[in-house]
């Protein structure tokens, strides 16, 4: 569910920025911003955990460990034993630490995006929807109009499928924009009576809710 993520403003990042994705969740609730996909960083080891330096690394420095105790060679030759040994297991062990925290990074966004449509904000026409669609959200008793809020932003993001709109998909959101924002303008002065809007889009509940109120 999407009340899984705490803290969330609609539309807004936790640090009060708008993201350039969010999550459109399949039923009425706040967004959710889009976690990001971190790929492997400038000079970060390579996917490998150990290879031929690290293996003679580590193998050698256990076998001169191992000599150092069973033979009475000089006990400072453990220092270099220790060394060898922790050059050749701190690579491989940094590596499956960072292939590890990606694996539950991928994970967590794949159960994320599962929550919903993603929708790019990039745009100001879509701010605009996304910004009406917070207020209604933080408006009491909004009940039908923040349903037919939420639609038009599904609408929106089965359209655009994550990427800003192009030629005239800039009018169709536009549309719901404004017809969202003028709903939020009349909740924020009281609820709004029910209306039947089985079947309708969003723009005609907007208009049906707006009507007959």
């Amino acid at each position: 569910m999407v009340g899984e993520f705490p803290g969330f403003r609609p539309g807004l990042p936790n640090n009060g920025i708008m993201a350039s994705q969010v999550i459109v969740p399949h039923r009425p609730g706040p967004l959710v911003d889009v976690p990001e996909d971190d790929g492997p960083a400038a000079g970060e080891p390579a996917s490998r955990l150990i290879g031929t330096p690290e293996a003679v690394l580590a193998v050698g420095g256990g076998i001169l460990l191992v000599a150092v105790l069973l033979t009475g060679l000089p006990g400072w030759l453990t220092v270099i034993a220790v060394a060898c040994l922790a050059l050749g297991l701190a690579l491989p062990a940094h590596a499956a630490l960072l292939t590890a925290l990606r694996r539950r990074a991928e994970r967590r966004r794949r159960e994320a995006l599962g929550h919903g449509t993603v929708l790019d904000v990039s745009d100001s026409s879509v701010r605009r929807l996304v910004a009406a669609y917070g207020r209604l959200g933080r408006t009491p008793g909004a009940g039908m109009g923040r349903d037919a809020a939420h639609l038009a932003l599904a609408e929106v993001a089965g359209l655009l499928a994550g990427r800003p709109p192009r030629g005239e998909e800039r009018d169709y959101v536009i549309a719901r924009a404004e017809a969202v924002s003028a709903l939020a303008d009349r909740l924020a002065e009281g609820p709004v009576m029910p209306v039947e809007l089985a079947g309708a889009d969003s723009l005609a509940r907007i208009k049906a809710l707006l009507a007959e109120n």
